[in-house]
């Protein structure tokens, strides 16, 4: 789900607005029109959609997705904001996020209720930086729940460094001192977690930021090679192509 929440690219907010439902309220929609994210903050409502219960309050929110059909009741009276924007991201169902933290939330969706009301100069980018904030504390809630073994906890700063120093001249010994192992042994953990060898993972993920490079304006390929750490060119287009079957020129 965090993976989904990462690719919802926001186009267009249409409103947020705050409601109030009576309990034993219901009703049926077809074919929502656009997303919404529903938070119910003052008693509860059930949704109903696909054989499934969804239920909707302070603390548990609700994404209503573009197409989606559904029917839903008011089980205990009290408001819900409802926030609704285009999105093109495809989901087939209606997603639901059990959160910690769903005053914090709400007072980010209230606020950008009273910002489309008073329209200040650059309210809509405030508006849309505050809705992907919403998106992020939601997708903040589902990584907490993976909790990753000992093995992956224990590589994690060999992961941060590569990151962070994809231009200098990283190796097996470095980082295995890292992390007070042998070399032997550092380089069969990695195996073990990540699937590949350390010196492979490195590669990758240059390979993955030249791409990135390469599609914008940051230089010749030259200038690429030597700042993702390579020595020389040659070997820079040897690894793009093997990894892409496309030389770096060509890109």
């Amino acid at each position: 789900m965090e993976k989904l929440l990462s690719h919802m690219i926001i186009k267009k907010i249409y409103g947020a607005s705050s409601l109030y439902t009576e309990e034993g309220t219901c009703a049926k929609r077809n074919d929502r029109p656009c997303f919404a994210i529903v938070i119910k903050y003052e008693g509860e409502t059930v949704y109903r959609c696909a054989g499934e219960s969804i239920v909707s309050n302070l603390n548990n929110i609700v994404i209503l997705p573009k197409g989606s059909s559904y029917s839903w009741e008011c089980t205990k009276s009290g408001h819900f904001l409802s926030f609704e924007f285009q999105c093109d991201a495809i989901v087939d169902r209606i997603l639901s996020f059990p959160v910690s933290n769903g005053e914090e939330i709400l007072d980010i969706l209230k606020g950008i209720e009273r910002k489309r009301l008073i329209k200040k100069p650059l309210y809509e980018t405030e508006c849309l930086r505050d809705a992907y904030s919403v998106l992020l504390k939601l997708g903040e809630t589902q990584a907490k729940k993976y909790v990753p073994g000992e093995k992956t906890r224990r590589l994690q700063p060999v992961i941060e460094f590569i990151s962070k120093n994809l231009s200098t001249d990283i190796k097996n010994d470095d980082l295995a001192k890292m992390i007070g192992v042998s070399t032997v042994y550092f380089r069969k953990l990695f195996a073990q977690v990540y699937g590949t060898s350390p010196m492979n993972y490195v590669k990758n993920l240059r390979i993955k930021k030249a791409k990135e490079m390469l599609r914008s304006d940051h230089g010749s390929i030259t200038d690429i090679a030597f700042s993702l750490g390579y020595s020389n060119i040659y070997d820079f287009s040897r690894d793009f192509k093997k990894r892409t079957g496309t030389p770096p020129s060509k890109y």
